[in-house]
């Protein structure tokens, strides 16, 4: 093990938000001088597609490597050989499967599910899916334990760490998330190869198909809009090829797929929507919020605590258990925005919140501080 080699580890992220953060804080630090000279870099091979779509130039990173880890297999001998060469070891989210290591393990921690165990999710799962979960969950807790240092994106989550008893107060440390600078640079944009028709109003979601997103509310907001409200509207999704096949037949013939998207098209479909809907139940942190306010789009969130800490009063927010709630607030904006001056106002107001909450720099910034510090930054 060299003393001074550290390792920012993003093999691991293949789907999701997870890669959008990896791609944004790699991006970031080949902009930056002076790196230390032994930092390594491992990036998935989405992550890896996701920084040339963005051409960053890659080639000014001392140590930048493709390299693939897939849960818990990561814990084969050859793997963690690699891990236990470096006296340091950030894993942008976690947690990192790891036993006899040698290094400080530093993980990011993004799982709602562990500091939320009791949650409406649960309910709607078989016995089988619940117990399948629950052990899931409870294996990824322990190998977050075993980290030295927790990194986290708000204080609520620093907080339900403590309270678990997963980490104490000085081993957690908030860096604020926030959107990808690419939102902010438009010559990067990638356009969509998919119609969006003028005559509807188009309403977008970002993200998995997790359970806890709640996207199975889309298809019956849709059909509210139209039968309480006289509302035509179109729904688009982002979901991979796996997670549209395993959608049923209803919600497919109701709702559109345009497929995953790379982080620069994201603000071009944005830009193409007419608002953004986020009815998740369940976050540690989500950028889709943030993106959609500084796309300056009219976002409709889910009534919880971990959205009013991120957007404020700039979301209108509905019961995310109540498609009837979703489809009311939507219709109440769309029939009176046209005659409502305040309307422009109060999207830029929400542009000014998110470039105000975090910048990508910063968090890059304060990662690789945390990596090289003696002293990790405390709460």
């Amino acid at each position: 093990m060299n003393l001074n080699k550290v390792l920012i580890n993003a093999s691991n992220l293949h789907v999701g938000g997870g890669v959008q953060v990896a791609t944004s804080v790699i991006g970031e630090l080949t902009m930056m001088s002076n790196l230390p000279e032994l930092l390594e870099i491992w990036a998935s091979d989405e992550v890896d597609k996701n920084l040339r779509s963005l051409n960053y130039d890659l080639t000014v990173l001392p140590n930048y490597r493709v390299v693939n880890s897939y849960g818990i297999k990561a814990l084969n001998k050859d793997f963690q050989k690699k891990l236990n060469s470096f006296s340091k070891v950030f894993t942008i989210f976690g947690p990192l499967y790891s036993f006899s290591r040698k290094f400080e393990n530093i993980t990011g921690f993004a799982q709602p599910w562990i500091i939320y165990p009791e949650n409406e999710i649960y309910a709607n799962m078989n016995f089988m899916n619940k117990v399948k979960t629950r052990v899931k969950f409870f294996l990824q807790k322990m190998f977050f334990k075993r980290a030295d240092h927790l990194i986290v994106e708000l204080e609520h989550v620093a907080r339900r760490l403590v309270d678990k008893k997963i980490c104490n107060s000085q081993n957690v440390t908030v860096v604020n998330n926030c959107f990808s600078a690419v939102f902010l640079q438009v010559e990067r944009w990638k356009e969509i190869n998919c119609p969006f028709p003028k005559d509807k109003i188009k309403i977008g979601f970002v993200g998995r198909n997790y359970p806890h997103k709640n996207t199975k509310i889309f298809p019956q907001v849709k059909a509210y809009l139209k039968s309480e409200h006289n509302i035509d509207s179109e729904f688009y999704v982002t979901f991979s090829p796996e997670e549209w096949a395993a959608c049923d037949q209803k919600f497919k013939s109701d709702i559109c797929n345009v497929g995953v998207l790379t982080v620069d098209q994201c603000p071009i479909f944005y830009r193409h929507m007419d608002a953004i809907i986020f009815p998740s139940l369940l976050e540690c942190f989500s950028a889709t919020p943030l993106e959609a306010m500084v796309m300056e789009r009219p976002l409709f969130a889910s009534d919880t605590p971990f959205n009013h800490d991120v957007c404020n009063e700039h979301a209108i927010y509905f019961d995310p258990l109540n498609p009837c709630d979703a489809a009311n607030k939507i219709a109440k904006y769309f029939q009176y925005v046209d005659n409502d001056s305040t309307s422009a106002s109060a999207l830029l107001n929400g542009r000014k919140r998110a470039m105000e909450f975090s910048y990508a720099d910063m968090r890059a910034s304060m990662y690789l501080q945390c990596l090289i510090s003696k002293d990790l930054i405390r709460r």
